[in-house]
């Protein structure tokens, strides 16, 4: 798509920033199915952004489809003459990142959304870039995806109305055998070793990023090991709900020799390397064990605390995506926030994806793919 075609479509131009990785392709074919969209996909590779714009044509993508060769840091300049209503970042990793993106996005007159789970990027958003924002009349949302925003959107459905909350827990689990990024497995080698907060006994503490393991039942998968990651939650839930104790976020792979492979690496290595050399190797090495593992992945969120009738309560979110459909799973809230954008439903500002979407707008997202959830009461010491 040329600057032309998107100044003069009447559709909303949306510029698709690393639309070519596992997750940009994924959020590619469902902002494909949009009507009323002109959606631009990117890549730093010409040839890699036409061949992906024209499988989605192929598909019978509903949305108008263009490509374009795009660096997110030598072609921020040009955003201004592309002009597009909405950037959205899927490229990641967000760890170490700065907000250039963002803010060459505002300042061209177009709203922003990004798929980080990056705690440093998530916690700085606001500050940065809301007086931006809010000169421009725009709006600027980090983390739509699994964490912030569908672990708030699970919270906030199943605390309504109650009238404490003592705890949050939340683990991911994906099949071993889906496609993971190189750039995943670098976001998650520049913490691991590392301190990361959580909250515990009504303030924040710290832990060792894939510092220890403990076994979760995911319901459909049984039971997992997972161990603790380094995300937002801690520090922006814990003061959205008021968290009088626990917040904490834990990630496990299905591949035991992954799994303690990088507990290893966390314990012996104290996060003292080059994160991109491993990270390729460590990528690389997935052949070996993708084989062995299967294609269903989960997510689940507990909560505790007082209810409406000021009664204890424990109560459990979970999700199955069968299928290599898990992940979709983190695309679904920026998808929702996409439909929220088009529908005016957002109000300007740049903050993270936090209070902003209700649980039932992602959830929607989920009935094209094999995702089921269920909520249900738990009782007390299960894990």
């Amino acid at each position: 798509m040329t600057t032309e075609e998107m100044r003069t479509t009447n559709a909303r131009g949306i510029l698709l920033v690393g639309a070519t990785g596992v997750f940009g392709r994924r959020l590619a074919r469902q902002l494909a199915a949009m009507t009323g969209v002109k959606l631009t996909v990117t890549s730093r590779d010409q040839s890699r952004a036409g061949s992906m714009a024209a499988k989605l044509r192929d598909d019978g993508a509903l949305a108008e489809i263009g490509a374009l060769a795009f660096d997110n840091r030598a072609d921020l300049p040009k955003l201004a003459s592309m002009a597009p209503w909405l950037v959205i970042d899927a490229s990641g990793p967000f760890q170490g990142g700065d907000y250039s993106l963002a803010r060459a996005s505002l300042e061209a007159g177009a709203n922003y959304v990004d798929l980080a789970d990056a705690r440093d990027h998530v916690l700085g958003f606001s500050a940065a870039l809301d007086p931006l924002a809010r000169e421009k009349n725009l709006v600027a949302l980090t983390g739509a995806s699994s964490t912030p925003a569908l672990s708030s959107a699970v919270v906030e459905s199943l605390t309504a109305g109650w009238r404490r909350v003592d705890s949050i827990e939340a683990a991911i689990a994906p099949g071993g055998a889906s496609d993971v990024g190189q750039s995943v497995i670098e976001a998650i080698l520049s913490y691991a070793g590392r301190p990361i907060p959580v909250w515990r006994s009504g303030r924040l503490e710290s832990v060792v990023g894939w510092g220890a393991a403990e076994r979760w039942d995911v319901p459909g998968l049984g039971k997992r090991w997972v161990s603790p990651v380094d995300t937002p939650d801690a520090e922006l839930l814990s003061g959205h709900f008021d968290v009088r104790d626990r917040v904490r976020f834990l990630a496990g792979l299905e591949s035991h020799a992954e799994h303690f492979g990088m507990l290893f690496l966390a314990r012996v290595l104290r996060g003292q390397w080059r994160t991109k050399g491993l990270a390729r190797m460590l990528h690389g090495a997935r052949r070996f064990t993708r084989p062995f593992c299967g294609d269903s992945g989960g997510m689940v969120v507990r909560v505790s605390g007082l209810d409406a009738e000021v009664a204890p309560a424990k109560v459990q979110w979970s999700l199955l995506a069968k299928n290599d459909d898990g992940p979709y799973t983190p695309t679904l809230a920026a998808v929702a926030a996409v439909r929220a954008l088009l529908d005016g439903r957002i109000e300007p500002g740049a903050r993270p994806c936090v209070g902003v979407l209700k649980l039932a707008e992602i959830e929607r997202e989920m009935s094209n793919f094999s995702i089921t959830r269920r909520r249900e009461a738990i009782a007390a010491g299960v894990s």
